[in-house]
């Protein structure tokens, strides 16, 4: 995360915060920037055993995502054959874009929003996105999901934790159309620990989680 201009606030970029999520929160120098090398494409994974998995087919009745042409979110989750365990990693697929959707738009009542989180995790959401909103940003760049794992604890309540890369993601100014780049750091790694629920219209939803900033953990797997 990026000194005052990350998407993130200061509050939240302790060692462990309640859901807040994207990008910047590291004391690394920002610098106005025109455009992003690479922004396009998220960058490779180091290691052999992961790989780009494909945008998970989105449930029947959910809203439809809208992200900015500049901002790509690549999600490396392997759930692995278990139906509730690939049930739940679709879900949170879905609830990461939705978040990343209503940064952008400035607008944490989008549909997709509504549809992905419950509990004390949407409120949470609120305050991040109205944090960026204050500022008159949005979102540029490219987000990375990856290291999953998944708990299950009863047919309708799994613990997923996982790890975002936020070292090509950035703030951008809306009135200049300028990317506030950054120096990459340890700061960029976040390790999440989220908690999923199904509603009784069989709609896995984020409904807690809390994060560690500058992870080595994440920072090793990726």
């Amino acid at each position: 995360m990026r000194s005052t201009t990350n998407r993130r606030t200061a509050a939240m970029c302790c060692a462990v915060l309640a859901m807040a999520a994207a990008a910047g929160c590291s004391s690394s120098k920002s610098t106005d920037s025109g455009d992003i090398s690479g922004a396009q494409t998220a960058p490779p994974s180091s290691s052999p055993t992961s790989s780009l998995s494909p945008t998970p087919t989105q449930s029947a009745g959910a809203p439809e995502i809208t992200l900015p042409a500049d901002y790509t979110v690549a999600i490396q989750f392997r759930p692995g054959d278990d139906a509730i365990k690939k049930q739940a990693a679709d879900g949170l697929s879905y609830a990461l874009r939705a978040f990343n959707e209503a940064e952008a738009t400035g607008d944490i009542n989008r549909p997709a929003m509504v549809y992905a989180y419950t509990g004390t995790a949407g409120a949470y959401m609120n305050q991040a996105v109205q944090q960026l909103s204050s500022r008159n940003q949005t979102i540029s760049g490219a987000d990375r999901y990856y290291a999953l794992t998944l708990d299950v604890k009863d047919p309708k309540t799994v613990v997923a934790a996982y790890c975002e890369d936020q070292s090509k993601a950035f703030p951008k100014d809306k009135a200049s159309g300028k990317v506030l780049t950054s120096t990459p750091s340890i700061n960029d790694y976040t390790d999440w620990t989220t908690t999923l629920t199904l509603t009784d219209k069989g709609v896995w939803q984020v409904s807690a989680a809390q994060a560690e900033k500058g992870s080595t953990r994440c920072q090793s797997a990726s």
